[in-house]
């Protein structure tokens, strides 16, 4: 019997085909950088010398530019790092402050907005978490710029970017405008319990553009908002690839999803409440790190 492909499934399976490997080393690399996003700006310290405890992981790292923006309503903290050991330069975003990550939880609203590169780079309008988006744009000509003077001094260098939390989703808009406003493309992007950050179109958008492994450990509640339907009507959703940490601890096994709202990994669940699951990932403690920061 001949298989009819869909448009979606073909490029879903081209994704599939270009996005390297996940190798969960690559992970326990990335997590250090995104918790140390905490540690700069206008959370806590130890970034600028490298001298956090995150920071002692990777001695190897010579460069560091902290970079810190704010608006009257929305604050971007986090950093650009280059590691000589791996000839990397990696961009992470600090989410949240994760003392208070109850409170935004509580506080987080739902409202969209219209993102622009999609009916500019692709078919049709797409609509994304107003908050979010308005984070990463206090930002976005720092990074842009900082990113360039790193291209410069180090040419061959890899590109990654990561973050956790809000910094995930952040981490995501950075991708895309990187590479759509400035012709820049990101090797590698992990991220660390994202909320969702779009609808159905940006999703589809998303991995038209880029390429991520969004990491979700078994109960975190964060990867389920803002939620996927509203009053009976699809509303966000996630962008494929989801690697789903399938225990209670972080550092257990794991599963590669295969669908982009996956009933068999982070979706199973019908209450998603551990707020503990969404501070630990891959071995890493956000709190405890984060505490180091504030010393």
């Amino acid at each position: 019997m001949m298989r009819l492909f869909t448009t979606a499934s073909i490029l879903a399976l081209a994704t599939a085909l270009s996005q390297p490997d996940y190798d969960e080393i690559d992970s326990h690399y990335a997590v250090d950088f995104a918790g140390a996003a905490y540690c700069a700006g206008t959370l806590g310290k130890g970034v600028e010398n490298w001298n956090c405890n995150a920071c002692k992981s990777h001695p190897g790292v010579t460069n560091t530019t902290v970079i810190s923006s704010a608006s009257l309503t929305k604050t971007f903290n986090g950093f650009l790092a280059y590691d000589s050991t791996l000839n990397r330069i990696t961009l992470s975003i600090a989410g949240t402050d994760p003392l208070k990550l109850k409170d935004w939880i509580d506080d987080l609203d739902f409202i969209k907005t219209e993102y622009p590169f999609c009916e500019e780079y692709g078919t049709e309008k797409c609509e994304v978490h107003e908050g979010f988006l308005a984070s990463y744009e206090v930002a976005k000509e720092e990074v842009t710029r900082t990113i360039q003077e790193y291209k410069s001094n180090f040419p061959t260098a890899e590109l990654w970017v990561t973050g956790h939390s809000l910094g995930a989703i952040l981490a995501v808009f950075a991708t895309l405008d990187l590479k759509l406003r400035s012709g820049i493309e990101v090797d590698r992007l992990l991220t660390f319990g994202q909320p969702r950050g779009g609808d159905d179109a940006f999703a589809s958008f998303v991995m038209d553009n880029i390429e991520e492994y969004r990491l979700v450990h078994y109960q975190d509640p964060v990867p389920h908002l803002p939620p996927m339907t509203l009053l009976g009507s699809p509303f966000f959703k996630h962008p494929m690839t989801e690697v789903f940490y399938e225990e209670r601890d972080s550092t257990g096994s794991y599963k590669i999803c295969e669908e982009q709202e996956d009933s068999s990994c982070s979706d199973q669940f019908l209450v998603d409440v551990n707020l503990l699951n969404h501070l630990h990932y891959v071995g890493f403690d956000f709190i405890s790190n984060y505490l180091g920061c504030k010393l």
